[in-house]
């Protein structure tokens, strides 16, 4: 759902602003997204990230790990 380029663009958004490392899992039956912290800020900004894209982030309930999900 995301490109490689719009990943990484994510990724230095997270690490510049929070300091957060973003790493992306590619594997079956669906990719996922692992983080070393979070807190509510850094989901904003994934969020926010991803609501232009029409995307949304379902979060793990430590919030460390997300899938991408449409937002229909």
């Amino acid at each position: 759902m995301l490109s490689f380029s719009e990943i990484s663009e994510i990724k230095n958004i997270l690490k510049q602003e929070f300091g957060a490392d973003l790493h992306f899992h590619d594997v079956c039956p669906k990719p996922y997204f692992t983080m070393d912290k979070t807190k509510k800020e850094i989901q904003e900004a994934i969020d926010n990230y991803l609501s232009a894209k029409r995307l949304i982030a379902a979060y793990s309930s430590d919030g460390l790990h997300f899938t991408i999900e449409r937002n229909n």
